[in-house]
């Protein structure tokens, strides 16, 4: 650079997504971690922050790499790469063992919104002091720091959320007093509705019905808010000014929402002011007419009749419905290009304003309906603090704003209809016009035109006005076999033509010998992937290290790969993957999406599996695969040790070998993280095992049975379930039996869960045979059957078979017991303890509920708190409920602590039932109150039981339209379940109950 440039001229926003100028030029601050640690030291202008306080902010306890001194060092390095274009020095410091942010206080709209509150606070008058509380607030551009990861982000929002809160609290006040705004009622309602408790919006929303002459619902507000209020001050009945504690004869402050009781009841008349006065009132404002299009392109080529057909369209405007177009087609085709053109070409018909919005459908993270909406009302006119905070509120007060306007919409890269729907005006004299990678048959209503490349003549064209026509004419020919190459894809066309403008020692030759490989020529045949000649450009400049990483990264097919994955499929170090990867993100060939997670565009993916079929052997992509997998399972079995404690009887059902360690996983907690985060990673081994008969299936087999064991939410189980099945047909096809059971059982399990009960039988059955195949009194079978024989046990009992279950159970503690699986076999005795007292053997159930327990109280606190819930049960049926209740309620401590939601879930309903049978309705409510939305995420079984529970205690409390809901509900759920003996029992219940 050959001039110093000062701090000062830099400016930050942090009222929003974390954003930097340099004067008027916006600095690109890269990714989501990069600008959390910005976001610290922004947090501390000025101040040093120590390495561990930064680390903490961005990632937290459980999240951090593994090196996060190292990483750290790279976030701030990549920062200062981000500055260096505008700045001699770089406003990071290192400082002793932190950083610090140089920059001036007032460099950021935080302090801008600082002193205007501070300003307020000193407010000459409440016209004044209002619009600077405007002004204050027209600073915000969506939620502090948006899309930033870590505790600090989150603080901060947190911390802002209830500044703004406040101020949004104060300036409403000011309205009440002012009496000037109509629209104050529908505000206030929306705000104490988003943040119920809070007295001074209670307040404000009553004074401002009663103005209105809504005296009854100011009154109900009152009365439906009172519950959730805090404790009030009190004053002396001789007047507001004397405040003292509460006591007999105190009377609420006169404003408060108490105190504006009393005076609506007593028909106060200064509640009924009008306006204060203040500055007479303006002459109405003219309506913006915002004007967003982006600039057409003065080479814009070709699309004629789409363009007319576009235009005939939008020229019918007028009608019954509001007219949408919607364009879609592959990427790179040039979709967005030719909306613009033929919106602008249609500006005219639209008096009253162009709309224009990237919806990001491509991005990982599509676009939020409810920030755009708030953009178009600002742009339509609508005052910052006036938008409704909601999405359907914002959409309605959008349609409404449109009423009457002629408004062209422009949405482009859609996702799909649910992003699109709330942003359509309600208005049929406004159009939309839509453009997305997929078609939209679900848009109602809508004209869809598909965009396809480009004609032979016209992408010349456009070629020639890109590169220039002497150019082109200097080498007659080759610029129609350039556009063929790529595909007539107007983005390729593009890329190749600047290609040729930047760079006047290229020849067109040149550029066409670079296209011409065969093997390019006939994959561009492909309209799909046409586009795969322009990263051929890019990809044939790799070293030779990079290209493989770019090809071998596609193979497992998921969303964005971590690190550690991602150097075990390429058996490479960490640091050599980091590297690697960061080059192909640096590239443009990847993007990560996450701090140490890597992915494709759509389009580069695909290209890049062409590559991997063309340029690895198949031997390379087994080994590659085979890599990927042996990690995933050696890292599944530590997570499992770490959330389970996991005997080491259980480590392997199968006896399946790993040649890794896998990645150290301090806590249950990074395990749960560790084996949710990786999920789709792991299907995409299971699928490569399935589809590779050289890979090992008992790996794959063993890796489901991994993810079925830690994580325990719905969601995940029906996943697994449908990979455990993809295992089956597999090792079926291979005969390959063992894992083939262990799958079956898995699938079971995963059903069971998901209280599909039959089916779930059956395929448990269907493992137990498989089992009994290979001689399963020896050898890694046995495992797989005793855990089989337990899960029938558990559907037994479910459907009331007791005895049944109490045999099963039986049968897998003795294989457990020969095995030495001391914990599997306390589970099993638990089971078989339950199924026992119903079946009326008190006393063995009994002595066995306490044996389970106490060989699970030394195999880690899941286990410990697995039998402290188990042996609850039996003690319930035993006739000591109090010393169920003890167990029940410590087990259900333990289970909170280790976040298995289930198992509380589960021990909750049992302490519910318990105090509800002791004729403590309230103990029962407030017990099943306190588990109901876990069970509602894990288990439909235990959210009917504890729906069952509480509506039997709801009706003991003389509720009965409360006891009626949630026993209906209930039933539902059982019917629902096919558990006919409970739906039953709760139907009994509802026809007992009196009549509503």
């Amino acid at each position: 650079m050959g001039e110093t440039r000062e701090t000062g001229e830099l400016r930050f926003a942090l009222l929003g997504p974390l954003r930097a100028w340099y004067g008027e030029e916006e600095i690109a601050l890269g990714r989501p971690q990069q600008r959390a640690l910005l976001a610290v030291l922004l947090d501390a202008p000025g101040r040093t922050v120590a390495h561990g306080v930064l680390a903490e902010g961005i990632w937290g306890d459980g999240a951090a790499p593994a090196d996060p001194r190292k990483a750290l060092q790279l976030l701030v390095h990549r920062l200062r790469s981000a500055f260096r274009p505008y700045l001699a020095e770089s406003p990071i410091v290192r400082v002793g063992d932190g950083y610090a942010l140089r920059v001036p206080d007032a460099g950021t709209d935080f302090a801008e919104w600082r002193r205007l509150l501070a300003e307020a606070e000193n407010g000459t008058s409440p016209h004044a002091t209002r619009e600077l509380l405007r002004a204050a607030h027209r600073l915000w551009d969506g939620e502090p720091l948006a899309g930033l990861p870590g505790p600090h982000a989150e603080a901060v929002r947190a911390r802002l959320a209830g500044e703004r809160l406040t101020a949004v609290e104060r300036r409403l006040e000011l309205d009440a007093e002012l009496d000037d705004r109509p629209a104050l009622t529908a505000e206030a309602a929306a705000l104490c509705l988003e943040h119920p408790g809070r007295p001074r919006l209670v307040a404000v929303l009553m004074r401002a019905l009663h103005r209105a002459g809504r005296t009854a619902e100011a009154l109900a507000v009152y009365e439906d808010a009172r519950a959730s209020l805090p404790p009030e001050p009190r004053t002396a009945p001789g007047g507001p000014g004397t405040r003292r504690g509460p006591g007999a004869g105190d009377a609420p402050a006169p404003d408060s929402p108490a105190g504006l009781q009393l005076r609506i009841l007593r028909g106060d008349p200064t509640l009924l002011g009008g306006p204060a006065e203040g500055p007479a009132e303006a002459a109405a404002p003219v309506r913006p007419v915002p004007e967003q299009l982006p600039a057409d392109l003065a080479d814009f080529t070709g699309r004629g009749p789409a363009v007319d057909a576009l235009a005939d369209r939008l020229a019918g405007t007028g009608g019954r419905a509001v007219v949408v177009s919607a364009l879609d087609g592959m990427g790179g085709v040039g979709k967005t290009t030719l909306a613009v053109h033929a919106a602008r070409r249609a500006a005219g018909r639209f008096p009253d304003g162009q709309l224009f919005a990237d919806l990001r459908g491509a991005d990982p993270t599509p676009r939020e309906p409810a920030a755009v909406l708030a953009e178009f009302l600002r742009a339509l006119g609508t005052a910052a603090e006036d938008v409704p905070p909601g999405t359907a509120e914002r959409s309605a007060c959008y349609r409404s704003v449109l009423t009457g306007r002629r408004v062209l919409v422009v949405l482009d890269n859609a996702a799909g209809p649910e992003q699109i729907e709330p942003l359509l005006p309600g208005s049929a004299d406004c159009a939309v016009l839509v453009t997305s990678r997929t078609r939209l048959p679900g848009l109602a209503g809508a004209h869809h035109l598909r965009v396809d490349p480009l004609p032979a003549d016209e992408a010349a064209e456009l070629f020639t006005r890109i590169a220039g026509p002497d150019r082109v004419a200097a080498e007659p020919g080759l610029a129609e076999e350039i556009v063929a190459a790529c595909g007539r894809l107007p983005l390729a066309v593009r890329i190749a033509a600047s290609r040729l403008a930047a760079d006047p020692g290229l020849t067109l030759a040149a550029l066409s010998e670079g296209l011409r490989d065969e093997r390019r020529l006939a994959a561009l045949d492909d309209g799909e992937r046409a586009v795969e000649a322009t990263f051929a450009l890019s990809y044939h400049r790799l070293t030779p290290e990079e290209a493989r990483a770019f090809r071998l990264l596609a193979l497992p097919d998921a969303p964005d790969v971590a690190l550690p994955c991602a150097a075990a499929l390429l058996g490479r170090s960490g640091a050599a993957a980091d590297e690697l990867l960061e080059k192909l993100v640096d590239l443009n060939l990847l993007h990560s999406p996450g701090f140490g997670r890597y992915g494709y565009h759509d389009l580069v993916r695909a290209y890049a599996r062409a590559r991997l079929a063309e340029e690895e052997s198949g031997t390379e992509r087994s080994a590659a695969a085979a890599r990927l997998l042996d990690f995933c399972l050696a890292t599944a079995r530590r997570a499992d040790t770490a959330a389970r404690s996991v005997d080491p009887a259980e480590q392997s059902l199968l006896d399946t070998p790993v040649t890794g360690t896998g990645r150290p996983l301090a806590t249950g907690a990074d395990a749960v993280r560790w084996m949710r985060d990786q999920a789709p990673v792991h299907a995409a081994a299971v699928a490569l095992a399935c589809a590779d008969p050289s890979l090992p299936l008992a790996q794959a087999a063993e890796l489901v049975d991994k993810m079925g064991s830690v994580l325990f939410e719905r969601t995940q189980t029906t996943v697994i379930a449908a990979l455990a099945a993809r295992i089956t047909e597999a090792a079926g096809a291979r005969g390959d039996l063992a894992p083939e059971a262990l799958a079956r059982y898995v699938r079971g399990s995963m059903l069971w869960h998901v209280n599909r009960y039959e089916e779930s039988r059956d395929e448990i059955t269907r493992a137990v045979v498989l089992c009994e195949s290979l001689a399963p009194d020896a050898g890694p079978a046995a495992r797989v059957w005793a855990k089989a024989l337990l899960t029938l046990a558990g559907n037994a009992r479910v459907n009331g078979r007791h005895e049944e279950a109490a045999g099963h159970a039986g049968r897998a503690a003795e294989v457990f017991r020969a095995l030495g699986a001391e914990r599997a076999e306390g589970g099993a005795l638990g089971e078989f303890a339950f199924n026992a007292a119903h079946g009326g053997r008190l006393d063995e159930a009994r002595r066995a509920a306490e044996r389970g327990a106490r060989l699970m109280s030394g195999t880690g606190p899941v286990s410990a708190a697995t039998g402290r819930y188990y042996l609850a049960r039996v003690l319930r049926l035993c006739g000591d409920p109090e010393g169920a209740l003890a167990a029940a309620t410590g087990a259900r401590e333990e289970f909170a602590r280790l976040q298995v939601a289930v198992f509380e879930a589960a021990a909750g309903d049992l302490a519910a039932r318990i105090h509800a049978e002791a004729g403590r309705a309230t103990l029962a409510a407030e017990a099943a109150e306190a588990v109901l939305p876990l069970a509602r995420k894990t288990s439909a079984a235990l959210e009917a039981a504890l729906l069952h529970t509480l509506g039997s205690a709801l009706a003991s409390l003389g509720r009965p339209r409360q006891a009626r809901a949630c026993l209906g509900d209930a039933a539902e759920v059982y019917a629902r379940l096919g558990i006919t003996a409970e739906e039953a029992a709760v139907r009994a219940l509802l026809a007992a109950l009196p009549s509503p």
